[in-house]
């Protein structure tokens, strides 16, 4: 099992704006280019600012091959909410393997 995680720090007036973006772009994308890909989505409790909050979205999949999936389409997508949000919108992603 693999993971491809993407951290999100919004800044609190656009949380709606970023969501929105997630449910109607990010995610359907996901979800139409990995059949069966397993999606969470989380609100990071351990750090807490008073002009952001950070997400979690975690895609999990089986194999290398969707994970290079996952990474080429993320970038592309990453790069439309910059356009979308700039930089009321930060992000990273990382790649986890169970061990």
């Amino acid at each position: 099992m693999f993971i491809f995680n993407t951290t999100f720090s919004v800044e609190n007036n656009s949380i709606e704006n970023w969501r929105s973006w997630m449910d109607r772009n990010y995610l359907p994308t996901m979800q139409d280019m990995i059949k069966g890909i397993r999606v969470e989505l989380y609100e990071v409790m351990a750090v807490v600012h008073e002009e952001s909050t950070n997400f979690s979205c975690q895609l999990l999949c089986k194999s290398p091959e969707e994970l290079e999936t996952i990474n080429k389409y993320n970038t592309i997508l990453m790069d439309n909410l910059k356009g979308h949000l700039g930089e009321k919108c930060l992000h990273f992603s990382s790649i986890l393997k169970e061990i």
